[in-house]
């Protein structure tokens, strides 16, 4: 039997980079592996305190477990399960969320040994890959970026003479709002309040409510328009221009967000996180900004394509082109061989 171990958060309808990639990755699995295959949502303990005993039984029954841990699960859980996997003599393949791992392990040797001795890791990042291995001597590590499912072809150019932005993230200081703020701040007194428009969709992390509505509330053109279920997200977003992500989070790995403008058929405009060059090819299917002060220049990139309809739409045909190397063909080549 396959195990997939980690939040799902299926009680609450969460959705985020953790649970998308969770419910994707056992989605891949369940179509390729059949039926042979069952889960644990770590988010069941928050509920129920027991279920630590259907975790057991579940994990002592496998023969593969693949594991999605965030910070507290890989700190806490993490060792138990490396016991049992030597007692009960199943595999661990680790896929990582996210661009945090190494900089967490530096004061965690024991973690550090017990990750070298599991049978696979896969990283979001060729750079994590790297640095694993030159830092912690990994040998163990691939490369499994973020993925779709998805047949969608976008209906790709601009031709409506309004420049529509769209932030597709969980609504959060960290993500960037300040900046866009400032950017909207810069957009009102060039353009007024017809010529360019900026969308959020996401959930709202709860101690930014107040800020952000704040902000939103301050310009006619920003808007927030919800939560988009994974089904509707690429005809909602292809509706738009470019996507929006300034963000704070210096170690994120591949966020989603980058995936759902590339299989939209929309550009990117990112601030220069860890691993942004890696997913986004400056100039060709996005745009990559500084990592702090800015405004000045992702306002230069929005002016630049507002006023150039024949790039924006090169910068839409390169980003769909993109998508190709993300979706879940892709990703079971790279793992099906450790499930067979």
């Amino acid at each position: 039997m396959l195990l997939v171990l980690g939040y799902f958060g299926y009680r609450t309808n969460q959705l985020d980079g953790q649970t998308i990639k969770t419910r994707d990755l056992y989605k891949l699995l369940e179509k390729e592996k059949g039926n042979n295959i069952c889960y644990f949502d770590t988010q069941d303990f928050q509920y129920k305190k027991v279920s630590v005993f259907v975790l057991l039984k579940k994990i002592i029954s496998c023969k593969t477990l693949c594991y999605l841990p965030a910070h507290n699960n890989l700190k806490y859980i993490f060792p138990v399960v490396f016991l049992l996997s030597k007692i009960f003599r199943f595999k661990i393949l680790y896929f990582i969320v996210g661009g945090w791992l190494v900089e967490y392990l530096e004061n965690k040797p024991l973690h550090r040994w017990m990750l070298k001795q599991i049978d696979g890791i896969y990283s979001e990042t060729k750079l994590m890959k790297d640095s694993l291995l030159c830092r912690y001597g990994y040998n163990n590590v691939e490369v499994f970026p973020n993925f779709r499912f998805t047949s969608f072809v976008p209906n790709k150019h601009h031709d409506t003479g309004v420049l529509k932005l769209v932030f597709l993230a969980r609504i959060n200081k960290m993500k960037g709002l300040d900046t866009i703020f400032s950017l909207a701040d810069k957009i009102q007194k060039k353009y007024g309040e017809n010529k360019v428009t900026i969308d959020f969709y996401g959930p709202i992390y709860e101690p930014d409510h107040d800020y952000f509505f704040s902000g939103l509330n301050k310009y006619s053109f920003l808007n927030y328009k919800g939560e988009l279920q994974p089904e509707d997200i690429n005809k909602t977003i292809e509706q738009y221009d470019v996507m929006l992500l300034p963000t704070h989070y210096f170690t994120e790995g591949l966020p989603g967000t980058v995936l759902d403008a590339y299989m939209s058929g929309i550009p990117i405009i990112a601030s220069k996180w860890k691993h942004a060059e890696e997913f986004i090819d400056d100039g060709v299917t996005g745009y990559i900004i500084p990592f702090e002060e800015n405004v000045d220049i992702l306002f230069e990139k929005v002016n630049m394509l507002f006023s150039n309809e024949v790039l924006l739409n090169e910068l839409k045909d390169n980003a769909f082109k993109k998508s190709k190397f993300f979706t879940s063909e892709t990703a079971w080549q790279i793992i099906k061989d450790k499930l067979s």
